[in-house]
Order: C-alpha cells, then sequence, then structure tokens
C-alpha cells in the first residue's frame, strides 16, 4: 500500500472516533484487523475501505454495546439482518431502562413511607394440605422466568408419564431472596392427585394445610419491580394479623391471561393469627 492509499493508526484513530487503546484491542480481538502491519516496525495501517466499519463500532460502543454484541452485529449477512439485530438490542435497552426506572420510583415510595403505593385488597384464606411435585432450583433474577417455565414443564411431562392427574395451578415458593446477586433458592410447585414418584430433581411432598395472606395482581402487575408492591401489601398484612410462619409465593392457578389487566397471579404469605 502506499502513503495515498492507507492511514496511519493515529491518523484513522482521529477520522474514526476510536482511541489508539481501542483499535489495538480490536486488532488482538479480531474485530477489526489493520489492512497491512509493517514487519519490522509493527506499525498498523487501515485502508479508506475500513473507514465505515470503524465508524459503525465507535457509534454502537458509545451506545455501550458489549463487543460479543458489537460484532454479532457487524457479521450479519446484509444490511437488513444487521439492522434488525440492532433494533432487537435496543429494544432490551429500553425494556432494561424502564425496570431500572420502575426500581428507582419503588424506592422512592419506599422513603415517602408508600405514600403513592398502589392499593392491594389483602386478606386472609385457609389453604388445604396437598400433593406436590417440585424442583428446587439455585437461580439468579436475569434467569428466572426461563427456570420457573422450565421447571413447571419438566414437572409436568413427568406427572403426564405416572397415575397422576393436574390442572393448570402451579406456584413458586421463595426460599431464598432472587437478584442479581442472590440465587435463591426456589421451589416450584405442581399440585397433583394421584400415584407419582419423584424423578431426578423432581421430588415428591406433602405439603400441610395454612393460612395465608394473599392479594391477586394482575398481568401487569406481574412484572419486576412493580409486584413488589404486592408483596409489601400482603407482609404488612400478615405482619399487622400475626406471625409470618413461612416463605413468600407466587402462585399461578390459571393460564396465563392475554390482556395486562386480568388477573394472572396470587401473591401469597403464610402466617398464624396471634390471639391477644
Amino acid at each position: 500500500m502506499t502513503e495515498t492509499d492507507h492511514f496511519t493508526i493515529g491518523e484513522f484513530a482521529r477520522r474514526t472516533g476510536l482511541s489508539l487503546k481501542a483499535l489495538r484491542g480490536y486488532d488482538e480481538s479480531g474485530l477489526l484487523v489493520p489492512a497491512s502491519v509493517d514487519p519490522y516496525t509493527g506499525y498498523r495501517y487501515y485502508s479508506p475501505a475500513q473507514e465505515p466499519t470503524a465508524r459503525r463500532i465507535s457509534l454502537l460502543r458509545r451506545l455501550d454495546m458489549p463487543l460479543a454484541r458489537v460484532r454479532a452485529i457487524l457479521a450479519a449477512q446484509n444490511p437488513a439482518a444487521a439492522t434488525d439485530d440492532l433494533i432487537a438490542w435496543w429494544t432490551e435497552q429500553e425494556h432494561a431502562l424502564a425496570t431500572r426506572r420502575g426500581t428507582v420510583e419503588y424506592l422512592v415510595e419506599q422513603w415517602r413511607d408508600g405514600a403513592t403505593s398502589p392499593a392491594f385488597d389483602v386478606a386472609a384464606r385457609t389453604v388445604p394440605e396437598r400433593l406436590l411435585a417440585s424442583i428446587t432450583t439455585h437461580v439468579l433474577q436475569t434467569e428466572l422466568m426461563g427456570t420457573l417455565n422450565d421447571s413447571v414443564r419438566r414437572i409436568r411431562d413427568h406427572l403426564g408419564t405416572q397415575e397422576a392427574t393436574f390442572g393448570d395451578e402451579w406456584w413458586a415458593i421463595f426460599h431464598g431472596v432472587v437478584s442479581p446477586d442472590s440465587d435463591g433458592p426456589i421451589e416450584v410447585c405442581v399440585p397433583y392427585e394421584g400415584t407419582a414418584g419423584p424423578s431426578g430433581p423432581i421430588v415428591i411432598r406433602l405439603e400441610p394445610a395454612r393460612t395465608e395472606a394473599a392479594t391477586t395482581i394482575t398481568r401487569a402487575q406481574c412484572a419486576y419491580p412493580q409486584i413488589l408492591h404486592a408483596y409489601d401489601a400482603v407482609g404488612r398484612w400478615a405482619r399487622a394479623h400475626g406471625t409470618v410462619t413461612g416463605p413468600p409465593r407466587e402462585v399461578y392457578p390459571t393460564p396465563w391471561p392475554d390482556a395486562p389487566s386480568a388477573p394472572a397471579a396470587q401473591i401469597a404469605l403464610p402466617y398464624r393469627e396471634d390471639h391477644r
């Protein structure tokens, strides 16, 4: 290459908005390899044809896009595929930002003593003993929904091979906190009637009768962090009426509804009434 058809790494950095450190790193990782490298000096040289790619990398990195996702978008087979990948990633970021905003609003409401928290109709209910097939798993928040759905599917598939009958209802017991830093554990339970045996991670147990404080929430309220308001309401009610005797649970009594305003789940907390 001649001086008229290549850029030094310094000039290329100035033209594209990428730092020298970034360009060296992208070379080492294979994301953006120089057009040529002087075998004697080790100087890197870039061609004008690489400038559009480098500018795209610079813009994508300004969006805080991880390098792995940048690489995947640049490797798309055509502009339409790259565009679809970019829009899909940005949709994920908007969802994550909305969740973070909700967490901020939740914390603000806590510091304001819940002055603007939504109201929930909490009441006591008596639950009979039930036969359960369950799977207990340690899981972080990012993996929670996938783990819940997978566990329910595995339990139902197993019960389907047994002399057992079951319906749509299932629940998750949170024996520990599930967050980005804490992995529970959680226990996914499917109640059934008939006869069934354990298999692998699936255990069979009889859950005793209990009294619960419970409230019903809509599909929209099931989303995090909105669901925290329901947990708070149930916890306050149970402690105001007695002593908590077990971990909280999310009960899904029916198939997942289509409408955001439709009842979808119940938040329940076992408690014992104090006789005063």
